[in-house]
C-alpha cells in the first residue's frame, strides 16, 4: 500500500459461481488481511455465497467494513509466521454475531461488544449466520505492547471509553469519500488513543491520569497548532476525554486552561516566524495564529511577551 488515503469497493460478480465467489472472499482476504484459512458448512458450500467490502486506508491504517454469508476461518502460527504481521485487529459487529477463539480465551461477540485479537497468534472465528462487522487494523508501533498483549479478547463492555472508541472507529468509516491522508491519519490515531486507555486496565492515581492527559494535550496542540481548525474541544476528543477533564489535567498539572495553552503555543509560533531573515507580512503571521485583525494580535503578543511584534523582530534579527 502506499502512504495516499484511498477506499473502494469489492464484491464479486453477478455471474459467478459459488465456489468462484468463495475463493474470490479468499483472495480478498489474502490481499487485505493476511493469512486465513477458510471452512464452510455443507449448506453454503452449495448457497450463492455472497459478500462485499469497502475499504479506507493511510498506508498500514486501515478500516474495512465487510458482509458475508457464513464461514469459519482458521490463521494458523504457520499464516501469522509467514505473514510477519505483528499488529492487532479491533473488530466491531454491525449486524449478526461470531464465536472467537484465541489461547486459552473464547468470546461470543454481537454488536454492543468489541473484539480485540492479536494477528500474530493463531485463532479461529466461527460465523454461523450472516455476519456485518468493521475490522480496524492496529499496528503494534502505534499502541502500548504489553498492554495489547494481555488484553482480553471482548474489550471491557462497561467503561464509557468503549462506546466512544465504537464512536470514532464508525466516523472513520462513514466520513470516507471525506478524508484526505493527513487528517484521516490525524483521526485514525486519535481513535488508537481512546483504545489505548481501554488496554489500560490499571486505576492510575488522579494526579498520574492528570499528568498523562496534559502531556498528551500539549503534544497533540504542538502537533497540531497550525490547523486552526483545532479547539479545545477537539483535543479533548482527540485525548479520549470529555473538555471538563481535559481543563482539570492543564489547570492542575501545568497551571493553565486548554485554550490559554493553545494561544500561547500558537503566539510561540508567531514568535518564530518573526524570526525569519527577508520581508514578512505581519497580516499573514495574525492570521497563521487564529487572529483576525493585526490589532488583536499585536496585543495578544505583547501581553504574552512584553514586546510588540515590532519590536521582537528587531531584537531576534538585531
Amino acid at each position: 500500500m502506499n502512504s495516499d488515503y484511498w477506499w473502494d469497493e469489492e464484491s464479486p460478480a453477478e455471474s459467478a459461481t459459488a465456489a468462484e465467489r468463495r475463493d474470490h472472499w479468499r483472495d480478498y482476504l489474502q490481499r487485505r488481511q493476511g493469512s486465513v484459512g477458510l471452512a464452510f458448512s455443507a449448506r453454503e458450500a452449495g448457497s450463492d455465497f455472497g459478500w462485499k467490502t469497502l475499504a479506507q486506508a493511510a498506508g498500514d491504517l486501515q478500516i474495512v467494513r465487510f458482509s458475508s454469508g457464513s464461514v469459519h476461518y482458521r490463521r494458523t502460527a504457520r499464516d501469522a509466521q509467514s505473514d510477519g504481521d505483528d499488529g492487532y485487529r479491533v473488530l466491531v459487529p454491525v449486524r449478526g454475531e461470531f464465536k472467537l477463539g484465541q489461547g486459552d480465551q473464547a468470546e461470543l461477540v454481537g454488536p454492543g461488544k468489541v473484539a480485540f485479537i492479536r494477528w500474530d497468534l493463531p485463532l479461529v472465528m466461527r460465523q454461523d449466520e450472516p455476519l456485518e462487522s468493521l475490522i480496524m487494523t492496529v499496528p503494534r508501533r502505534l499502541v502500548n505492547g504489553d498492554l495489547a498483549d494481555n488484553a482480553p479478547l471482548a474489550l471491557d463492555a462497561r467503561r464509557p471509553l468503549l462506546p466512544m472508541l465504537v464512536n470514532q472507529i464508525n466516523q472513520l468509516h462513514a466520513n470516507h469519500r471525506m478524508w484526505n491522508a493527513h487528517d484521516f491519519r490525524v483521526a485514525y490515531r486519535s481513535t488508537l488513543s481512546l483504545l489505548d486507555g481501554l488496554l489500560d486496565r490499571t486505576e492510575a492515581l488522579p494526579e498520574q491520569r492528570h499528568a498523562f492527559v496534559a502531556a498528551r494535550a500539549r503534544e497533540t496542540m504542538e502537533g497540531l497548532a497550525d490547523d486552526l481548525r483545532l479547539t479545545p474541544d477537539a483535543v479533548a476528543q482527540m485525548c479520549g476525554v470529555s473538555r471538563r477533564t481535559l481543563y482539570t489535567a492543564l489547570t492542575k498539572t501545568d497551571g493553565v486552561t486548554p485554550a490559554a495553552l493553545l494561544r500561547d503555543i500558537r503566539l510561540e509560533r508567531a514568535c518564530e516566524r518573526l524570526s525569519y531573515p527577508g520581508a514578512i507580512e505581519i497580516g499573514r503571521i495574525a492570521e497563521a495564529a487564529g487572529y483576525s485583525s493585526v490589532r488583536r494580535f499585536s496585543s495578544a503578543f505583547q501581553r504574552r511577551f512584553e514586546l510588540t511584534p515590532q519590536q521582537m523582530r528587531e531584537r531576534l534579527l538585531g
